[in-house]
């Protein structure tokens, strides 16, 4: 086994989390043991312009400062995983600003390089570009880490992962091969939550949906939301801010924030709650029914939206926050990456067929050697 370190920023683009985790291919597929896992926060005018970035309002010449000012902030964060330990390679995401799949194109910032130079360690990354060049979606990844994580022999597992964008991994007792799972992005996680509650309470997020619980589900509105054309879309399917941001917002007519209240809230974690709900129910139907729920990424913690979960699916199935099973629900994502570095160095050829629509097998990742004639300059160590 050697140590890996995966970096990851999600649609949330809060943070960058780091996470060195020790991996090895055993009998039935990789596996993984988390060593270290930091996370350092971006600042809030890095923050704003990687928001307005997403928005479509950076021109050429600040992508470009962007694309090396997040490549310090994920260097920064790998140095603090890292501290005392010698890694093998390093997966690094990025930060999604665009992703059109229709049009087979995404966009994540973030230079590699500028990792590289940091850490002294070979960087891997593009990883959602090159299952894209394939015909895949670019997304969802998370099935790639969900199997070894959470794969059982004996019960039908569904991992539902609530980051900004909410995605689902359906893994079959006794799976051992990616192209056993059926996988893709279910539609808004957290990120309308977190839009409309800074607008009502000036915070970055509902803490345990206390503000929502408050509030009467708005249900005009509610089935207004949901009558959006992507939650009729079939799967493979991929969705990200172009979409579930500021955009649909408009698209719903809820264009004046000032009329906002916990009663729209509470619409919008309703919509969260019964698009991944629906989507479980509608796997159920079709032959791939569900056990057990494994809830990770941010929403895990957040109460209400897992008590709503929980009632929306019903007593026959078990739902439990990913924690329960040993792997913190703030830790999956950085811990894919690191996986994703281990195949990348490997030359594994992966077969994301049932869950991007990716023709055949697909090596994923951008190489990035570190550059070793180079001192680090006081530039990017600030």
């Amino acid at each position: 086994m050697a140590l890996y370190l995966g970096l990851m920023s999600g649609t949330s683009a809060d943070a960058v989390d780091a996470a060195v985790v020790d991996i090895g291919q055993g009998r039935l597929g990789p596996e993984l043991k988390l060593i270290r896992f930091a996370s350092l926060r971006y600042s809030p005018a890095l923050r704003a312009r990687v928001l307005a970035a997403a928005e479509g309002r950076a021109g050429t010449a600040e992508s470009c400062a962007l694309d090396v000012d997040i490549g310090r902030a994920f260097g920064r964060a790998a140095l603090k995983a890292m501290k005392g330990l010698r890694t093998a390679a390093i997966g690094s995401h990025g930060q999604t600003v665009w992703h059109d799949p229709a049009r087979g194109a995404t966009l994540q910032l973030g230079s590699g390089a500028v990792i590289a130079a940091m850490t002294g360690v070979p960087v891997w990354s593009g990883f959602r570009s090159a299952d894209m060049a394939a015909g895949g979606q670019g997304a969802p990844l998370a099935p790639i880490v969900h199997l070894p994580m959470f794969g059982s022999r004996k019960i039908d597992i569904t991992v539902v992962n609530i980051g900004g964008i909410a995605n689902l991994t359906h893994i079959p007792a006794g799976a051992t091969y990616l192209s056993q799972l059926t996988a893709y992005d279910t539609g808004p996680g957290n990120m309308l939550m977190d839009i409309a509650t800074q607008r009502i309470a000036g915070k970055a997020y509902d803490k345990g949906g206390a503000l929502a619980r408050r509030g009467q589900v708005d249900e005009r509105l509610l089935r207004r939301c949901l009558a959006h054309p992507y939650f009729r879309r079939a799967a493979p399917k991929s969705t990200g801010r172009e979409m579930f941001g500021e955009v649909f917002f408009k698209w719903a007519g809820m264009d004046n924030p000032r009329r906002w209240n916990a009663d729209t809230l509470a619409a919008l974690t309703e919509l969260t709650a019964r698009s991944i709900a629906g989507e479980i129910i509608k796997l159920a139907r079709r032959g791939e029914s569900t056990d057990r729920v494994v809830v990770c990424g941010g929403g895990a913690k957040n109460g209400y939206l897992m008590e709503r979960l929980a009632a929306l699916l019903g007593p026959r199935v078990e739902l439990v926050a990913s924690g329960a099973l040993g792997w913190p629900a703030k830790v999956i994502e950085s811990a894919l990456m690191a996986l994703l570095a281990f195949h990348a160095h490997r030359g594994d050829a992966l077969d994301l067929s049932s869950i991007t629509g990716s023709r055949g097998l697909v090596r994923l990742g951008n190489l990035t050697p570190y550059p070793t004639a180079y001192t680090i300059s006081n530039s990017l160590k600030k």
